[in-house]
């Protein structure tokens, strides 16, 4: 079992304290109430005056007995039952015996007995007797024989046992209502009880009975105040400890890290928070390093543009001097130098080119942004694309590129503020349209029956869809074809500088689109599209977020300033040539 830590037993502390603060209070108001309803009840004279109250009832109840009794006296004193009783006559006996019933009224039953148990006559009252209201008392009584009463022939001798066969005996119940024994009986059970407690010492009984109930009560708020605090605090505590233990990768500069916390407290929302903030960071940390690359990179591409544009101008020179000057009028001579000339002249214009691009790509100015509404800015190019596009639908250059495919832009009405370069976002917007088209046209002229699609007028090479939306913090912008697509394997390296599918591409295309997207505080990534080509999507936060106020404050990198590329960087060369790819990557 885990031992709880000290911010696990300070919660348990607090709960337990604070459930023991009212009880120990209501323990000592108990005491104390008791203690006075103690002392008021114990009274001597409750005592005297109860035991007269049972004496009372005692003699009432020793009344109605003995009053019982004497009516079986008075009874069996009277002529006519003595004679009646010896006469031997049952029906002059039950006559008897009715008109005794009848005369007393709390008679239950009368019947005369021989000596031995043997009836001689019987009678009741005419109603059973009810245990719920009535209580009984039966007596005996011997008859005595009447004066002048002679033995009757079927009188008995006496036995052995002393019997007297001549012997009669009343055996009388009567009835009583039962209310007063009931009274009796309670008054005796609560005499008892209050002699009882009476005779124990009052102290000693509230210590044994009402002490050892509040210190059972006492031990088991105890338990559960330490059982709730554990179940309170110890998931808070397991999930601060989990924000603890994430912090350790952190330090070391793991910024993949998550913790994860699930619920709507304090803690998960720190949590949260915390989750946000390495995302934030390893997005930052990963702009930056891109930034890094990209200053060296740039500094190579300013390089490269200058040592190869210098040697352009003197070898296009020297050839076109050899071509010229030659007079003489061998014919085969004559077409290698044309031959030549020309392939120099190809290869140079090649070269200018790629200084070109080189050139532009060293001088990629930071972005200046300003607030605008991306939604706006999108409607806006959509016109302009589709100018280009009319424009294209008769040529077959690849200045016509966007002529030949079926470009659509779905923006939502409603505004999308956002911190933007529009010249700069026009310009990566148009390379990744651009990329697209121009991978349709690889792909078309590398299916069979190409060259009739070639003609001016052909059927379009695909489609190239671009959508916006809002989405949380961010506008998400997503340009989708239907070509073949990016392979998975180079999705990753696609955005390095250098790094091309295209036999004539220089690979700096989107690089320059990845540069231009981080430099507005954003991301890019290539995906794979629904209409089964290359999706790539860019998220640019929105106007007010902490993500655009940093793209607004950060810190322009000169040429001058740019940080060094880590150790043992290198440039990616570009793919060899020869072959189809199955998608440009600038």
């Amino acid at each position: 079992m885990r031992i709880p830590g000290r911010t696990e037993r300070r919660v348990v502390a607090a709960i337990l304290v604070t459930a023991l603060i009212p009880l120990v209070a209501s323990i000592v108001v108990a005491r104390t109430v008791i203690a006075r309803v103690s002392a008021t009840a114990f009274q001597p004279e409750f005592g005297v005056h109860l035991d007269s109250a049972l004496g009372v009832y005692a003699e009432l109840a020793a009344a109605i007995k003995q009053g019982m009794r004497s009516e079986a006296d008075a009874i069996i004193a009277a002529d006519p039952l003595r004679e009646a009783a010896f006469s031997g006559d049952a029906q002059r006996i039950d006559a008897e015996l009715a008109r005794i019933i009848a005369a007393h009224p709390a008679l239950v039953s009368l019947r005369v007995e021989r000596c031995g148990g043997d009836l001689v006559g019987a009678r009741e009252r005419g109603r059973p007797v009810d245990p719920a209201h009535e209580k009984t008392l039966t007596v005996r009584k011997a008859i005595a024989r009447a004066p002048g009463h002679a033995a009757e022939p079927g009188d008995r001798a006496p036995d052995d046992g002393g019997c007297d066969g001549d012997a009669r005996t009343l055996v009388a119940t009567f009835a009583a209502p039962s209310a007063r024994f009931d009274e009796l009986d309670a008054a005796q059970a609560f005499a008892q009880a209050y002699h009882a407690l009476e005779r124990e010492h009052r102290k000693e009984y509230l210590d044994e009975s009402y002490g050892d109930a509040f210190a059972a009560l006492l031990g088991a708020t105890i338990l559960l105040a330490i059982l709730a605090g554990v179940l309170v605090a110890r998931p808070v505590v397991d999930r601060i400890a989990r924000l603890a233990a994430a912090t350790r990768p952190v330090a070391e500069g793991d910024l993949s890290v998550r913790v994860g916390l699930q619920g709507d407290d304090e803690v998960a929302d720190l949590g949260r928070a915390f989750d946000r903030m390495l995302e934030e960071l390893e997005g930052s940390r990963a702009r930056i390093e891109f930034l890094k690359r990209m200053g060296e990179w740039q500094k190579m591409a300013r390089h490269l543009a200058h040592e190869i544009k210098n040697p352009l101008t003197p070898i296009q020179l020297a050839v076109e001097e050899c071509h010229r000057r030659y007079a003489g009028s061998d014919p085969a001579y004559q077409r290698l130098l044309q031959t030549t000339l020309e392939v120099v002249e190809e290869e140079v214009g090649t070269l200018r080119r790629l200084v070109g691009e080189f050139s532009n790509f060293a001088r990629l100015p930071r972005a200046e942004l300003e607030p605008s509404d991306l939604a706006e800015f999108l409607r806006e190019q959509g016109e302009r694309f589709a100018a280009i596009e009319e424009a294209g639908r008769e040529h077959a250059s690849d200045e016509a590129l966007l002529g030949r495919v079926d470009l659509e832009f779905d923006v939502p009405d409603v505004p999308m503020p956002a911190a933007l370069d529009r010249e700069m976002l026009r310009r990566a917007l148009g390379n990744i349209v651009r990329n697209a088209a121009q991978a349709l046209r690889d792909a078309q002229r590398a299916a069979p029956g190409a060259g009739a699609r070639e003609r001016p007028g052909a059927a379009v090479w695909g489609s190239v869809r671009v959508s916006a939306r809002s989405e949380g913090q961010s506008h998400l912008i997503a340009i989708d074809d239907d070509g073949p697509g990016i392979d998975p394997a180079v999705r990753d390296s696609v955005f390095d500088p250098y790094v091309t599918t295209r036999y004539d591409g220089t690979g700096l295309g989107l690089s320059i689109v990845k540069k231009i997207v981080v430099d507005h505080g954003g991301t890019i990534d290539v995906l794979e599209s629904p209409l089964g080509g290359a999706r790539f999507v860019i998220r640019l936060p929105r106007a007010g977020t902490p993500a655009a106020r940093a793209a607004l404050g950060a810190e322009a990198f000169s040429d001058g300033d740019r940080a060094p590329a880590s150790e043992g960087a290198a440039p990616t060369r570009p793919a060899a040539r020869g072959g189809q790819a199955p998608r440009g990557a600038g």
